[in-house]
């Protein structure tokens, strides 16, 4: 069993999610994908703002739910976006969504940086995931979807170079924004430690029996 705990999620139910009729479809997450949601809220109502999402998603774009696995608003509360439970197959990277999971921090972070609570959020949530995968949060790996060698922890403009030929979508994206793509590295690094963690408390129980 991971040491590593799954954080701690708001469920679809308490952000009162729409009904959908998308019919989920699994992968092996061995990438985990950094978004923003590149809109600012002035108002504080974030399960309105996942409602407004939703609704982006689905009612504008046609597709059959949201297509980020998880979004954190800025008090770092963590919600459940696409339906389906863990390693559900989201709709957020470039046409290459298998093998990932996507992670997008409301707020527009070309023109600011996100919150402290969010981004520990955020490390809280890649960290459970990468100790359960066995994934290196500071390593790189080959894409499939992308036809690209891809950091583990990537931002979605990391995708923009896949070819067509891949049968990825690139679409020139910013995203997640420069301020907060400009921390990943630093966020990686936060990440290893907290898989780290893990290997310590394991170490520590090994000696006490």
């Amino acid at each position: 069993m991971p040491f590593l705990p799954k954080p701690e999620i708001l469920a679809r139910s308490d952000w009162d999610c729409p009904a959908t009729n998308s019919v989920p479809q699994y992968t092996t997450v061995t990438h985990l994908i950094i978004h923003h949601t590149a809109i600012s809220r002035d108002d504080a109502d974030w399960p309105k703002f996942m409602r407004d999402i939703w609704d982006l998603h689905v009612s504008t774009r046609g597709w059959d739910d949201i297509g980020y696995n998880y979004v954190i608003d800025p008090n770092g509360v963590i919600y459940e976006g696409r339906g389906g439970g863990d390693d559900v197959r989201g709709a957020h990277f470039i046409c290459a969504n298998e093998n990932t999971l996507g992670v997008a921090l409301m707020g527009d972070f070309d023109e600011a940086s996100p919150t402290a609570e969010s981004l520990s959020s955020l490390v809280a949530l890649l960290g459970w995931k990468c100790d359960q995968r066995e994934i290196d949060p500071l390593g790189s790996t080959f894409h499939e979807g992308t036809q690209l060698w891809l950091r583990n922890i990537s931002g979605h403009c990391d995708g923009n170079e896949a070819s067509s030929d891949s049968g990825a979508c690139p679409i020139g994206t910013l995203c997640p924004g420069r301020y907060l793509y400009e921390m990943l590295p630093s966020l990686r690094e936060r990440v290893q430690r907290e898989v780290s963690r893990r290997d310590s408390m394991q170490g520590i129980e090994e000696i006490e029996r």
